[in-house]
Protein backbone atom coordinates (compact mmCIF):
# COMPACT_ATOMS: atom_id res chain seq x y z
CA UNK A 1 0.00 0.00 0.00
CA UNK A 2 1.66 3.45 -0.88
CA UNK A 3 0.67 6.14 1.73
CA UNK A 4 -0.90 9.40 0.76
CA UNK A 5 1.77 12.50 1.90
CA UNK A 6 1.00 16.00 2.60
CA UNK A 7 3.02 18.83 2.25
CA UNK A 8 6.15 17.22 0.75
CA UNK A 9 9.77 18.49 -0.45
CA UNK A 10 11.77 16.66 -3.05
CA UNK A 11 15.42 18.11 -2.66
CA UNK A 12 17.25 18.25 -5.99
CA UNK A 13 21.30 17.12 -5.72
CA UNK A 14 23.42 20.49 -6.62
CA UNK A 15 24.25 19.07 -9.49
CA UNK A 16 21.31 19.44 -11.12
CA UNK A 17 20.56 23.24 -9.49
CA UNK A 18 20.62 24.46 -13.19
CA UNK A 19 17.68 21.84 -14.02
CA UNK A 20 15.37 24.14 -12.15
CA UNK A 21 15.73 26.96 -14.13
CA UNK A 22 12.36 27.77 -15.53
CA UNK A 23 10.26 25.31 -13.44
CA UNK A 24 8.50 28.26 -11.11
CA UNK A 25 6.47 29.12 -14.31
CA UNK A 26 4.00 25.99 -13.70
CA UNK A 27 1.70 25.11 -11.09
CA UNK A 28 1.73 21.73 -11.87
CA UNK A 29 4.81 18.98 -12.33
CA UNK A 30 5.08 15.31 -13.25
CA UNK A 31 6.90 13.26 -10.41
CA UNK A 32 8.88 9.90 -12.06
CA UNK A 33 9.73 8.11 -9.31
CA UNK A 34 11.25 4.46 -8.55
CA UNK A 35 8.73 1.77 -6.51
CA UNK A 36 11.26 0.96 -4.33
CA UNK A 37 9.49 -1.09 -2.00
CA UNK A 38 8.31 -2.86 -4.66
CA UNK A 39 11.69 -3.60 -6.38
CA UNK A 40 12.50 -7.09 -6.04
CA UNK A 41 12.25 -10.78 -8.25
CA UNK A 42 9.25 -11.85 -6.86
CA UNK A 43 7.34 -8.86 -7.36
CA UNK A 44 8.86 -7.51 -10.51
CA UNK A 45 7.73 -11.55 -11.44
CA UNK A 46 3.96 -10.59 -11.55
CA UNK A 47 1.91 -10.06 -14.88
CA UNK A 48 -1.58 -10.27 -13.82
CA UNK A 49 -3.75 -8.84 -10.71
CA UNK A 50 -6.97 -7.91 -9.54
CA UNK A 51 -6.99 -4.25 -10.29
CA UNK A 52 -7.01 -2.39 -6.96
CA UNK A 53 -6.62 -5.71 -5.38
CA UNK A 54 -10.34 -6.59 -5.54
CA UNK A 55 -10.64 -10.00 -5.82
CA UNK A 56 -13.99 -9.38 -7.96
CA UNK A 57 -12.21 -7.58 -10.62
CA UNK A 58 -11.39 -9.70 -13.54
CA UNK A 59 -7.61 -10.36 -13.67
CA UNK A 60 -6.05 -8.36 -15.77
CA UNK A 61 -2.15 -7.47 -17.02
CA UNK A 62 -0.13 -5.50 -15.07
CA UNK A 63 -0.19 -3.28 -18.40
CA UNK A 64 -3.74 -3.07 -18.07
CA UNK A 65 -3.67 -1.52 -14.51
CA UNK A 66 -2.01 0.68 -12.42
CA UNK A 67 -0.71 -1.96 -10.17
CA UNK A 68 2.73 -1.10 -8.31
CA UNK A 69 4.08 -4.43 -9.63
CA UNK A 70 5.70 -3.75 -12.43
CA UNK A 71 8.42 -5.49 -14.53
CA UNK A 72 10.11 -2.28 -13.93
CA UNK A 73 8.89 -0.74 -10.94
CA UNK A 74 8.19 3.24 -12.62
CA UNK A 75 5.74 5.30 -11.27
CA UNK A 76 4.37 8.57 -11.99
CA UNK A 77 2.75 11.48 -9.96
CA UNK A 78 1.05 14.31 -11.61
CA UNK A 79 1.25 16.98 -8.29
CA UNK A 80 0.73 20.77 -7.54
CA UNK A 81 4.10 22.47 -6.71
CA UNK A 82 3.41 24.70 -4.05
CA UNK A 83 6.59 26.55 -4.19
CA UNK A 84 10.03 26.44 -5.35
CA UNK A 85 13.27 27.73 -3.29
CA UNK A 86 16.12 27.55 -6.05
CA UNK A 87 18.54 28.56 -3.54
CA UNK A 88 18.07 25.39 -1.33
CA UNK A 89 17.18 23.08 -4.51
CA UNK A 90 13.93 22.40 -3.01
CA UNK A 91 10.09 21.61 -5.22
CA UNK A 92 7.58 21.96 -2.22
CA UNK A 93 4.83 19.85 -3.56
CA UNK A 94 1.18 19.24 -1.81
CA UNK A 95 0.83 15.62 -2.19
CA UNK A 96 2.40 12.75 -3.76
CA UNK A 97 1.69 8.56 -2.80
CA UNK A 98 5.29 7.90 -2.05
CA UNK A 99 7.66 7.08 0.92
CA UNK A 100 9.61 8.88 2.30
CA UNK A 101 13.13 8.57 0.35
CA UNK A 102 11.68 7.28 -2.89
CA UNK A 103 14.06 7.73 -5.52
CA UNK A 104 12.94 10.42 -8.12
CA UNK A 105 14.14 9.85 -11.22
CA UNK A 106 13.06 13.03 -13.57
CA UNK A 107 10.82 16.35 -13.28
CA UNK A 108 8.80 17.51 -16.08
CA UNK A 109 6.61 20.44 -16.12
CA UNK A 110 2.65 19.56 -16.73
CA UNK A 111 1.55 20.71 -19.73
CA UNK A 112 -2.21 20.13 -20.10
CA UNK A 113 -2.29 21.03 -24.26
CA UNK A 114 0.28 18.02 -24.23
CA UNK A 115 -0.59 15.95 -21.18
CA UNK A 116 -4.25 15.58 -21.13
CA UNK A 117 -4.64 15.69 -25.08
CA UNK A 118 -8.89 15.27 -26.11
Amino acid sequence: MIHKKHNVQIEIYPEFHDCLTGLEQFNKIIVLWWFSKNDTPTLRAIRQVHPQGNVYNPVRGIFATRSPFRPNPIAFSVVTMQRLDIHNNIIYIDDIEAYDKTPVIDIKPYIRSIDCPN
